[in-house]
């Protein structure tokens, strides 16, 4: 996923600046912003954990918690976030089917709400991120031990044990995979 220019640090609350409250939340003791914000925390700093921006976590995060499907306007608001990086990652959300657009008959704007199954999000995580990318790495290691050719003896024989370790480490999190796709079947 392409890097949001406004994520915010996993340990800042969404919607702050250094780490302080965004405005709406500072001047509204609404409860429902408190979950909301503390929602979108969490699933901030899980997006970071995965290698996504912590705005995408947060964008899921906030209409998680929301009982009412949100605006790209009102998302912006509560987030403190700009419009290019809620835009991007609606649109990210939506393609991994995290994510439902609605629009509703004689309006001109789309709300969105957060699916609330996991099977679809982890699946299509699992099928146009990490699939794609222990291929390239099954391809990487190939190369890499051909290239331990042109090395000195004693410089072949190291690299060749890490490499070998590298392959094993690889293959383990390929033979995860169908367990996870079971699982994910099952839930």
């Amino acid at each position: 996923m392409p890097p949001a220019s406004s994520a915010k640090a996993s340990h800042e609350t969404p919607g702050s600046a250094s780490g302080s409250r965004s405005p709406r939340a500072a001047a509204s003791p609404d409860p429902l912003v408190e979950i909301q914000l503390g929602m979108a925390g969490i699933f901030a700093d899980l997006a970071d954990l995965l290698g996504n921006p912590s705005s995408l976590g947060s964008i899921y995060g906030l209409l998680f918690a929301s009982p009412n499907p949100l605006s790209m306007e009102e998302i912006v608001e509560r987030l403190g976030i700009s419009t290019g990086t809620a835009s991007q990652g609606l649109r990210r959300l939506v393609e991994l089917e995290a994510v439902t657009p609605i629009k509703a008959e004689g309006e001109r704007v789309t709300r969105y709400t957060a699916k609330l199954e996991l099977r679809p999000f982890v699946s299509a995580f699992l099928n146009q991120q990490l699939l794609p990318r222990l291929g390239k790495s099954s391809d990487r290691l190939a190369s890499l031990e051909e290239a331990l050719g042109g090395l000195e003896p004693s410089d072949q024989e190291a690299l060749r044990f890490r490499i070998s370790r590298a392959t094993k480490w690889h293959n383990r999190a390929k033979t995860f995979l169908p367990i996870i796709r079971r699982f994910l079947g099952s839930t």
